[in-house]
């Protein structure tokens, strides 16, 4: 039988070889499955856990290690105040561009257009409950949203694993109801534990994007278009990766109704009008350029802005040249280079899962995974060629999901990642709480 037949058959199995009955989950799969009767209560013990490690770490740094060179705007806008000691290492390069978009908004020629406008708009809105302090509202935006991300991937991970959703993922592994608590629990690990993850709780887009992304899958992938549409206009609200959301959008619906077969007579139906909610996501860009051009003056097109910021179109074996020209020649940083080496590893390693996990994972996720990381490989910066390459792939939660398939059946191995993943995270933040440029 083979590997698919194997899959199916399994997941049809009773008890011990399927689904096992609720009072049998709760005896004999203990955390796991009261992780998965309550997941946005795990999601927020782990948000706790993680925002208290990094505090003592960044604490740490901050006072025991030397300052990195620092050069750029809004320095000033760093907290001073009472709870300095928790909220100002979260205060880093990008961090203090979203907190002075919020505070101030948005102005042709300075480089605040280079920044989408939902995340520091929820920021100022949220920071109404925080007078005169900004970065609070931020970071309570991203704390939110790292919970509510983290609570749908585990729900969409498992809803994959059980088998009822369309073209199932072709687990290569026995499907039992403790490898289904696995496989969700270490998809959502390697996530929080990766190393540039800090992000997800810093005043920056990663969790809101996150957020969006998953549930922009979760909810075309259970037959509700318009509202996954909805969802991606937000997070092409929130960063130009937000476009490629259309894409699954699409597919999911021509796939459900054969409309491939139907255009070359072969049966099948037609598309239907739902289908356009798959140009919802492009909206995000569209609305944010018109609100540039119309309101702000700004006459520059989006290249423009971003060559502001050293942003420049690159082949990818250009990009992927300076990039190790980057690392191998005469930068004498030995942090920057590590960080280089960081983002070309995460690159490649992301690039070469997804092309693998596009045999397995349905054909939505393979849709939103590829372009998002094709998009980095055209790509060469200023400060480093692959520079912020660990945060951007941190997003691409497809990736972390077939990881995390190969991992199942392997507990101890997968538990020697996260220890490694997790130190490495805790450097690259003392290095970041320091002025060190990660991303």
């Amino acid at each position: 039988m083979g590997r698919r037949g194997r899959t199916v058959a399994d997941r049809s199995g009773r008890e011990g070889d399927g689904y096992a009955t609720p009072d049998t989950v709760d005896r004999s799969h203990g955390a796991l499955a009261l992780i998965d009767r309550r997941p946005w209560l795990a999601a927020l013990l782990l948000l706790l856990a993680l925002a208290s490690i990094l505090a003592v770490t960044g604490f740490l740094a901050v006072h025991l290690g030397p300052r990195e060179p620092f050069s750029g705007t809004w320095e000033g806008l760093v907290y001073s105040g009472p709870l300095a000691e928790l909220v100002s290492y979260w205060q880093r390069w990008d961090a203090l561009w979203y907190q002075h978009i919020a505070e101030n908004g948005y102005a042709a020629g300075n480089g605040t257009t280079a920044f989408y406008p939902l995340y520091p708009l929820l920021a100022r809105i949220t920071s109404t409950l925080f007078p005169g302090n900004t970065v609070l509202g931020l970071l309570v935006v991203s704390a939110a949203a790292f919970v509510g991300a983290t609570t749908l991937l585990w729900r969409l991970v498992r809803m994959e694993a059980k088998g009822g959703l369309p073209r199932p993922w072709a687990l290569p592994f026995r499907v039992t109801e403790r490898t289904q608590l696995m496989l969700a629990a270490l998809t959502v690990l390697l996530i929080v534990l990766f190393p540039a993850s800090f992000f997800l709780l810093a005043p920056y887009t990663e969790s809101l994007f996150l957020l969006l992304a998953v549930a922009s899958l979760l909810l075309v992938r259970t037959g509700r278009p318009w509202l996954a549409g909805a969802v991606g206009l937000l997070a092409g609200l929130t960063r130009t990766q937000g476009v490629f959301l259309a894409l699954p959008i699409a597919y999911e619906h021509l796939r459900e109704r054969r409309s491939w077969d139907w255009i070359r007579g072969r049966g099948g139906r037609p598309p239907r009008l739902a289908l356009l909610a798959a140009l919802l996501p492009l909206g995000g860009i569209v609305l944010f350029t018109l609100y540039q051009a119309v309101m702000l003056g700004e006459q520059r097109s989006g290249l423009d802005t971003l060559a502001i910021w050293g942003y420049k179109l690159a082949l990818p074996w250009d990009a992927l040249g300076a990039s190790w020209t980057y690392i191998t020649g005469g930068v004498r940083n030995l942090n920057a280079k590590a960080v280089e080496v960081f983002n070309l590893v995460c690159l490649l390693g992301a690039a070469v899962i997804a092309v693998i996990g596009a045999r397995r994972l349905p054909g939505a996720y393979t849709l939103y995974a590829l372009p998002s990381l094709g998009l980095l490989f055209f790509r060469s910066m200023y400060f480093s060629p692959l520079m912020s390459v660990g945060r951007y792939v941190l997003v691409v939660f497809p990736c972390f999901m077939v990881a995390a398939s190969w991992l199942t059946p392997h507990p101890r191995m997968a538990a020697a990642i996260l220890v490694v993943s997790a130190l490495l995270e805790l450097a690259l933040f003392q290095y970041w709480a320091r002025w060190g440029f990660v991303g």
